[in-house]
């Protein structure tokens, strides 16, 4: 029976990756999850409600996402004396708490309470993974030095002492979103075209390279230059094909923003 369960967690583990996120949360719901509570396994049981909140926010179901975490999975690892696995919750739940605004509060439970978890545990990944939603924080509230700084000198830094190639194209991500906002846009587009887009594509990661064609699609257009139109209609078709195709949320964003630029559907452009 545990057998069974741990493989269904695994092919949910795959449909969640590619998209599949109804059939996903039907398997973790229906068939994984029973098993361990009726096996009284506390600690899959949680891990299992932590993965199932993580598709309920996927799916925009931030209330239920919330809930699930601060009263089934946080308790549980609380209980369990978890301490990681602890941080690992108040950082989904930070994220959520982001989603809905609520930069203050998100802010201090990622500085006061995961950070220093993860520094304590000497986990170095996590803490600059951590470190690099502090930044993305900062930046919505307007503190771009501060949060550049912090991208640059601490979480870039440790992903590239780690050799962690595809976090260190998220953080040159993140770097670019900062310096387009400032109006680097040169270096801006420099970074995403020579530094993160292909580490997407020579991992194969789609859901990253979409939305990383998406951003320089954005950027492209920011410049404003008639010569980049092509380029940035090639980019958010080849987005919108592959988040339709893996079945994400993306896609109504990218076909929205297609009709803003180009001013018609993006279903009925020519290829």
């Amino acid at each position: 029976m545990r057998s069974k369960a741990v493989t269904q967690g695994r092919i949910a583990d795959i449909l969640q990756s590619r998209g599949q996120l109804d059939e996903a949360l039907r398997i973790r719901q229906e068939e994984e999850l029973p098993v361990y509570e009726r096996l009284g396994d506390v600690r899959e049981k949680a891990v299992t409600q932590g993965k199932i909140a993580d598709i309920l926010q996927s799916r925009g179901q931030l209330d239920e996402a919330l809930r699930l975490l601060r009263e089934e999975v946080l308790s549980a690892f609380e209980r369990l004396g978890d301490v990681r696995s602890k941080a690992v919750t108040q950082g989904k739940i930070a994220d959520i708490l982001q989603s809905r605004g609520q930069l203050d509060e998100a802010l201090r439970l990622l500085r006061e309470e995961v950070l220093s978890a993860f520094e304590r545990l000497g986990d170095v990944r996590s803490k600059a993974v951590t470190q690099g939603k502090i930044a993305d924080i900062l930046q919505s509230r307007g503190q771009l030095d501060e949060a550049l700084r912090l991208l640059r000198e601490e979480v870039l830094s440790a992903f590239e002492r780690l050799g962690d190639v595809r976090e260190k194209a998220v953080t040159q991500g993140q770097i670019a979103d900062i310096l387009q906002s400032r109006g680097q846009l040169d270096e801006a587009l420099r970074i995403r075209q020579e530094e993160e887009l292909p580490v997407y594509e020579r991992l194969g990661l789609e859901r990253d390279l979409l939305v990383g064609r998406t951003n320089l699609a954005m950027a492209l257009h920011r410049r404003g230059s008639l010569k980049d139109r092509n380029a940035i209609h090639v980019l958010l078709k080849r987005a919108y094909a592959a988040a339709k195709r893996l079945g994400l949320p993306e896609a109504l964003r990218i076909a929205e923003l297609y009709r803003q630029i180009f001013r018609k559907p993006i279903e009925t452009a020519k290829k």
